[in-house]
């Protein structure tokens, strides 16, 4: 079932909007984890964020005129529901997060990227640590060079971020540039 179809078939209601829903829990449940867990959100708040975003989209639906890409509706929903956690968060977190003056330096270490390996340590943690850096430096290109890693068609990238085949091609080489200085140090290990 496409995107589209399931859109009209949420509209339609019942038993029709009920395998609907499934389909498209199935279909992108797991790609929108990922994307809200790339964006900051933790596992527990990350399936919160997929939940409204699945609500949202059924009472949505039918303001969905089918003049774009029903994927990238889909996906901007699910956008707009993350951007509406961390303004949510943020609000919180000005009112109630205060740090100890002690504790600076500690959070200033823990944010630095990228991490410098020993020469302990092997490749693939080296390579892991670096990942983990970069995704907390440039979540949003993280999250689109994974679903590069997880074998996405650059036209299935395209769709989901919203950009041409051309600029999602561009912007895939850009990452892989961005991400180089995260994992450079790793080639020193290779040579241990």
């Amino acid at each position: 079932m496409s995107e589209e179809e399931i859109i009209k078939c949420i509209c339609i209601g019942g038993k029709a909007r009920d395998a609907a829903v499934k389909t498209l829990y199935y279909d992108q449940a797991q790609l929108m984890l990922r994307f809200f867990a790339t964006q900051g959100a933790s596992a527990d708040e990350a399936r919160d964020i997929l939940q409204n975003t699945m609500v949202k989209i059924v009472r949505s639906a039918a303001s969905f005129n089918g003049g774009g890409a029903a994927k990238a509706w889909l996906w901007q929903i699910a956008r707009n529901c993350l951007l509406d956690f961390h303004q949510q968060n943020s609000r919180v977190a000005m009112r109630e997060v205060t740090v100890i003056p002690e504790k600076w330096a500690e959070l200033v270490e823990m944010t630095a990227a990228p991490q410098v390996c020993s020469a302990a340590m092997d490749i693939d943690a080296c390579v892991a640590a670096g990942l983990v850096a970069f995704s907390a430096a440039m979540p949003e290109r993280a999250f689109v060079l994974g679903l590069q890693m997880d074998g996405l068609s650059i036209d299935a990238i395209g769709v989901q971020i919203g950009r041409s085949i051309a600029a999602t091609k561009e912007y895939l080489s850009q990452c892989r540039k961005k991400i180089q200085p995260f994992i450079a140090h790793c080639v020193d290990l290779l040579s241990s």
